[in-house]
């Protein structure tokens, strides 16, 4: 904790803490979630050893191994291809459970998860408690006392309380007990409320939910309709459900009502009908599209799913909320990273999918772009050479995305592409750029095709120059000239679209002037052709261009 707070304050300050030669060039909020994985997986790693009651050099190895292991799955330039979101919540939601791995039992898991929710919910509390009153009390030494305090201080003081002082006030809320269960008034108070979410709120919705999904499927085979895009999403919304209720409501199941006993009894039996639905629509989907990410974990959840229901028949687990809660957890784990994960399967599939296309030599427009699409895509994740052809040899002269597209005889700025309606680069990072014969920037300009001018800007004598988006062209216009267009190549804007984690320039050309733009924002419609939309960065430009 004290690493990421001291690495969040450096980069408010525009420093940082890890060397390029090192570890490579990583976005710096890539920086921050590797130290938070490091640190939930190490907290993690300290209840597994407590719970044993593993003390000494072999604790302190256990979390530091934890904890390295973490941060290097995490890293991207360590060439682990990791979904981070799906990383770092299955080391959150692994932390609980890691206490409880073959010992104790379920009810003293679900007392031990409900304290450290409490524990977590007042580090939350404490962090607006604290953060706000540190803001408060600076903004009073200003507004009464006159004391200048930097803007940066108050971004200082919040991340400061956000990564250390919440997170260490929540740690000293965590249980120090592995064995305790629900028991008397504290366990009157939690089954009331229980018994109220699950008789009277989730368990009748979920029961209707179910009744839906079933007649869907049953239209399907009488009608032999092709489900509807999202109906995956729907499963994966009524499982994730029907999860949450076991693992709240277990503890409580002798004193729940009818409609509780009945859907946690009968839930396996209720959900392979919608299983079927998410396998079919994802069968679908995969044959059309191949694999992505989303494909992938949808997959995933049926699978596991699927195994839930399957372990239910197995008695020594049958009803264990461990079992309920930690396999998806683990399943989400390995699928989060590495070559049997989630971006490296669809990768695979992906590039399968491209030679598939270009080798079929397709001369109509639209299958084209739709490998253009896909090429985009293992642009994206630097995996484009790939499905470079036999014989590639890259140059340093474009991006690869347009060399490889090249090379397979593709237009790599054909704007038709199926779904997709825009062109963005957003990269708001620090740029070098040299300066060699310009001698006024301008920051924070923005300029819409559909707003026409921005403010005028205006240069150290005095000159006002309107500046405007005409199409694909930049447009600078001078108080007493004509206007200067400077035109903006299609080939660069879709190629930027690719290249979000690199920094930009536009370095333009016209009637003997030049200047350059660094855009922070840039973004160009790609239907019915690609028009460039909305500019936002800063502009370089030489004053003797425009006396």
């Amino acid at each position: 904790m004290f690493v990421a707070t001291v690495q969040a304050n450096a980069i408010i300050a525009h420093e940082t803490l890890f060397s390029s030669r090192l570890f490579g060039i990583v976005p710096q909020e890539r920086q921050i979630f590797a130290l938070i994985a490091a640190v939930v997986a190490s907290f993690a790693a300290t209840l597994f050893a407590e719970a044993r009651s593993i003390s000494g050099w072999p604790h302190y190895a256990l979390t530091a191994l934890a904890g390295l292991v973490a941060f290097i799955v995490m890293w991207p330039t360590f060439g682990v291809r990791t979904v981070e979101w799906a990383f770092l919540l299955s080391l959150m939601t692994l932390t609980p459970l890691a206490p409880f791995v073959g010992r104790e039992s379920g009810d003293a898991f679900w007392m031990f998860t409900a304290r450290l929710v409490y524990a977590a919910a007042l580090a939350i509390l404490a962090f607006f408690i604290f953060g706000g009153g540190v803001s408060a009390i600076l903004t009073s030494l200003t507004h009464l006392f006159g004391v200048g305090i930097p803007n940066s201080f108050y971004g200082h003081s919040w991340v400061s309380i956000g990564l250390f002082v919440a997170p260490l006030f929540g740690l000293g809320q965590t249980p120090t007990k592995f064995d305790e269960e629900p028991g008397g008034r504290e366990h009157d108070m939690m089954r009331h409320g229980m018994r109220a979410l699950g008789d009277f709120a989730a368990v009748p919705l979920l029961i209707i939910y179910a009744v839906i999904l079933h007649l869907y499927t049953l239209k399907i085979v009488i009608t032999g309709e092709v489900p509807e895009g999202q109906i995956g999403w729907l499963v994966l919304t009524y499982g994730v459900c029907t999860v949450a209720v076991l693992l709240l409501t277990k503890p409580f199941l002798d004193t729940a009502r009818a409609p509780t006993r009945f859907f946690v009894r009968f839930w396996p039996l209720i959900l392979p009908v919608p299983l079927g639905l998410l396998f079919y629509a994802l069968w679908l989907r995969v044959g059309a599209f191949g694999w992505t990410v989303d494909r992938y974990f949808l997959g995933l959840f049926g699978g596991v799913t699927l195994a839930l229901v399957v372990l239910q028949t197995v008695r020594p687990v049958r009803g264990d909320i461990r079992v309920v809660a930690g396999l998806p957890v683990i399943a989400l784990l390995i699928g989060s990273f590495g070559p049997q994960g989630a971006i490296d399967r669809s990768i695979t599939s992906q590039q399968a999918r491209f030679l598939e296309i270009v080798r079929g030599e397709p001369d109509d427009q639209q299958t084209k772009a739709e490998a253009l699409a896909v090429l985009r895509y293992l642009s994206e994740e630097n995996a484009e050479l790939g499905v470079a052809p036999e014989g590639f040899s890259p140059s340093g002269e474009e991006s690869l995305y347009r060399q490889v597209a090249h090379a397979w005889n593709l237009d790599p700025d054909n704007p038709v592409q199926r779904g997709r309606q825009w062109y963005s680069y957003d990269r708001n990072s620090t740029v070098m750029v040299a300066l060699d014969g310009f001698d006024v920037l301008f920051q924070h300009v923005r300029v819409d095709q559909k707003d026409g001018a921005n403010s005028p800007l205006s240069l150290p004598d005095g000159t006002s120059l309107k500046l405007t988006l005409n199409k694909n062209e930049v447009s600078l216009t001078s108080e007493t000239g004509t206007p200067t267009l400077f035109k903006v190549e299609t080939s660069r804007i879709v190629e930027l679209s690719t290249q979000a984690d690199q920094s930009a320039l536009l370095r333009l050309e016209a009637d003997g002037k030049q200047i350059l733009l660094i855009p922070t924002t840039l973004s160009a419609s790609s239907y019915p052709e690609t028009v460039l939309t909305h500019f936002y960065g800063a502009v370089v430009l030489r004053s003797s261009d425009w006396e």
